[in-house]
């Protein structure tokens, strides 16, 4: 039986963005098989059990003024730019989570990182695949910019926690 999971991060309540790398904190199980990967809907760490791993996903980040029309989103020209990364977590490493370069992306840490987006609602995607032999915490983490401002993770409106702004898909292989 083939062991795989997919977590989505919803908006069960806005969440604005801190300067550096923000952790995406899944809040829903999708779809799940097995018992080789975990998540921790505290935290947004995703455990992984020894193994190969084909790992999806996308983290998208929102403007937010809290002025906008029922339905809308605020869109700007030019807009912030950034993108997602997939780590491993070391508890040994503390990090300074408002440092974008403290853990630079050719650290053996980082797993893969995303695509280019912006804060107009376009989603940083990635694909990677994972080797572990040991039992690794992952997490997916995203910038944009060391000054966010109005530029939030998640956006509750409408009286809807309905607005996916991350995900993660993993199969096991």
């Amino acid at each position: 039986m083939p062991e795989y999971a997919v977590f989505t991060e919803l908006s069960p309540a806005s969440k604005p963005m801190t300067p550096g790398w923000n952790r995406r904190v899944f809040t829903d199980t999708d779809a799940r098989n097995g018992n080789a990967i975990q998540c921790d809907f505290a935290t947004g760490m995703v455990t992984l059990a020894p193994g190969a791993y084909h790992i999806t996903g996308l983290s998208m980040v929102a403007y937010n003024t809290g002025q906008e029309l029922p339905e809308t989103a605020t869109i700007r020209a030019p807009a912030s730019a950034g993108y997602c990364r997939l780590r491993v977590f070391d508890p040994d490493v503390a990090l300074d989570p408002a440092s974008l370069r403290e853990l630079p992306n050719d650290h053996p840490s980082v797993i893969c990182i995303g695509s280019p987006s912006t804060a107009n609602l376009v989603p940083s995607l990635f694909e990677t695949f994972y080797e572990t032999d040991k039992t690794a915490r992952i997490l997916l983490e995203h910038q944009s910019g060391s000054k966010p401002d109005q530029i939030y993770l998640r956006v509750f409106v409408q009286n809807s926690k309905w607005h996916a702004f991350a995900r993660i898909s993993i199969r096991g292989l």
